[in-house]
């Protein structure tokens, strides 16, 4: 590789062919449609994250553990495949991202949980701008995991992309102070973070820092504005998924005297609203049959009075998730707030209907994909999930497109063409996205 100068603008007159992204995130985010895009773009430098299943020990692991004795941990590394992505092109580090999980898993609190990710948000960033980053056009990174390197990529003079995954985080605490105000025995101190103005900094810096923010929604932009940020500098670009393998697009058909399976899939806390959900199912009861999968985080004296015609499934790692969405009549999540939930692509690319709140960042066409409901409005979603067990939605759903002829809205082609439109400066090819 050429390196760029230290002056160099970003912005200049250098082909398109030149671009190469340098992609740093910590984690399998979007099961790393991003950096899967830029390589199939022919612009990805470099993905560096801080552990995945195709690099280094994990990789050693892998090949040597029986499938049988792997660990519900276990599984979930293995599922941190980059696919598509050549290994040469891969940085990892592994002891940071090893010893943040094992920190993560004693985490009682929120506070507990942000200090861990603050320990490894630094040291990651600080590990990348050791390295050097001369070599790239542009850094693309996450917030509150990229103020180290969108730094460093405004000094050097390089184009600096942020993707704004989830509303600020000062927009999170003004939730939780809202929920506890009208459930006090449900929000404990534990979900209340003393260390979310770090946070909170780190972002303001991260937008102060980038040329282009990319938000999922309409939804992360507004809030990002009510807390002063840099709007103008946002790009709205909803995500996609890739279906799951040999995924049909169908959902069980249900016959006029069965129960109606409700799934919905995410932390089962405050944030999504399973709470909400929970009283939609006391009310309606034996006439719907709810699965909850994800990690629980509502307090035992709550959970004690679930009803009946719910399972708490706990956290299922995605590989295992088609035979739970084969299962769904209906999808839920009546989300508080979210960036652009990716629950709710998979569960539109396996064609079930989806009930949704404006503040989940969905695609949910209302009335047509599913409903789209308030927040905190139990009565609208109880309604809701009548109106779909009552057939009221088309039989036949038209897939959401962005453009006539073209690939599903929900769907990892069409989310390539949005970012590549958004931050690549040259005309995305032909060759399709797997």
């Amino acid at each position: 590789m050429n390196q760029v100068g230290h002056g160099h603008s970003g912005n200049g007159d250098r082909s398109a062919g030149d671009q190469r992204v340098l992609v740093a995130q910590i984690g399998a985010r979007r099961h790393y449609a991003v950096p899967r895009i830029f390589y199939q773009e022919g612009s990805l430098g470099a993905l560096h994250t801080d552990i995945c299943a195709v690099k280094g020990w994990p990789r050693l692991l892998d090949l040597v553990t029986p499938r049988m004795l792997r660990t519900v941990g276990m599984r979930r590394l293995f599922g941190r495949v980059p696919a598509g992505i050549p290994n040469h092109l891969i940085r990892t580090e592994d002891d940071i991202g090893w010893k943040y999980a094992m920190s993560r898993r004693h985490c009682r609190s929120n506070t507990e949980i942000t200090n861990a990710h603050l320990w490894a948000t630094r040291n990651f960033g600080d590990r990348i701008v050791k390295r050097g980053i001369e070599e790239f056009t542009s850094v693309y990174a996450f917030n509150t995991d990229g103020m180290e390197v969108l730094e460093e990529g405004r000094r050097i003079g390089i184009e600096r992309i942020l993707d704004q995954t989830i509303p600020p985080r000062e927009t999170i605490v003004e939730m939780l102070e809202t929920e506890r105000s009208l459930f006090p025995d449900l929000v404990g101190d534990d979900l209340f973070d003393s260390k979310w103005q770090e946070l909170a900094e780190r972002e303001k810096r991260e937008w102060d820092a980038a040329t282009t923010i990319v938000c999922g929604s309409p939804f992360v932009m507004e809030t990002m504005a009510q807390v002063g940020g840099p709007a103008h500098k946002v790009k709205i670009v909803p995500t996609g998924v890739s279906p799951f393998p040999d995924f049909a697009r169908s959902h069980p058909v249900r016959e006029n005297n069965e129960p109606m399976n409700v799934l919905f899939v995410g932390e089962v806390g405050i944030r999504k609203g399973a709470h909400y959900l929970i009283e939609a199912a006391r009310r309606l009861g034996a006439h719907y049959r709810f699965r909850l999968c994800g990690e629980v985080r509502l307090p035992v004296s709550f959970l004690e009075k679930v009803p009946s015609n719910i399972e708490l499934l706990g956290a299922i790692p995605r590989v295992e998730m088609m035979k739970q969405y084969r299962w769904a009549h209906l999808f839920c999540l009546p989300s508080l707030l979210e960036g652009s939930a990716a629950v709710t692509y998979e569960a539109m690319a396996a064609g079930i209907p989806i009930i949704a709140t404006p503040n989940a960042g969905s695609l949910v066409r209302d009335g047509i994909d599913g409903f789209v409901v308030p927040a905190r409005n139990v009565d609208a979603l109880c309604e809701a999930l009548e109106k779909t067990r009552a057939g009221q939605l088309p039989s036949e759903r038209t897939y959401p497109v962005d453009r006539p002829g073209g690939p599903p809205s929900y769907s990892l082609e069409a989310y390539r063409e949005r970012l590549a439109a958004a931050v690549l400066r040259h005309n995305i090819s032909a060759q399709p996205l797997v």
